[in-house]
């Protein structure tokens, strides 16, 4: 068990990310670095869960890997170093974080009701671009909103069902309505009904997102794992999308 998760929790997450990586639920069981082939894609994808460090990506990229540690697969500037040849870039970088009802703080949604698409486009006008994909509201279906003081849209929450398991959470906040807990009570009426569904929440969060961290750990949720997605030159590889 990882900080408190219950056992059949983490054996949620770790069938749920073999599916999406293509490998076997033991294999983000087996502590250390697996390298998994995957033909398909034109990126890098490191996922650590526990102390497994999977690294899914095109065998031009999995061969310039196999001198690293799984410190160093987890490591950026490791990273784009041994894929030099491949003119690699960063997508992203972030933490994964899950709850259950062993874990969960309870925090009162307050007002939460159901989000009209309207009341979630007044909430992500007010955030930059990079808030808003990151947040991934306008993606899914089931969203909440908060209203501020005034009874404007203040944040918007709602989650993606991933492999019949997951509850992917995306939480956006308008520039505004920031610092109030906003995003809290809002979460949390996502993450309720999630749990209600039979869904284990994720959340994940840019490493230099340390708002959004705060706010996941309010919640309950338990950081388990992390991700990593390095992008790799198209003109060597075949095009698609990066896994996760």
């Amino acid at each position: 068990m990882t900080g408190g998760l219950d056992p059949s929790t983490e054996q949620v997450v770790h069938r749920v990310w073999a599916e999406r990586l293509g490998v076997a639920p033991r294999v983000l069981a087996t502590p250390g670095p697996v390298a998994i082939d995957r033909p398909d894609l034109t990126a890098v994808v490191v996922v650590r869960h526990g102390e497994t460090v999977a690294v899914a990506a095109p065998e031009a990229a999995l061969s310039r890997l196999t001198r690293l540690a799984a410190p160093e697969l987890l490591d950026v500037a490791s990273l784009l170093a041994a894929l030099t040849p491949l003119r690699p870039s960063l997508l992203g970088a972030a933490s994964l974080s899950f709850g259950d009802r062993r874990t969960l703080v309870p925090v009162p949604a307050v007002a939460a009701r159901a989000a009209p698409q309207s009341d979630v486009d007044a909430v992500v006008s007010r955030c930059s671009t990079e808030e808003r994909d990151e947040s991934g509201v306008l993606d899914v279906d089931m969203r909440w909103v908060v209203s501020g003081g005034g009874g404007e849209p203040a944040g918007v929450a709602g989650y993606e069902i991933w492999g019949d398991g997951l509850a992917h959470v995306g939480v956006a906040v308008a520039a505004g309505s920031r610092g109030q807990g906003v995003g809290s009570r809002v979460a949390a009426a996502a993450v309720k009904h999630a749990v209600g569904e039979g869904l284990v929440p994720q959340w994940r969060c840019r490493l230099d997102n340390v708002a959004s961290a705060r706010t996941g750990e309010r919640l309950g949720l338990v950081r388990l794992g992390d991700q990593l997605a390095i992008d790799l030159a198209r003109s060597d590889l075949e095009p698609t999308r990066a896994a996760g």
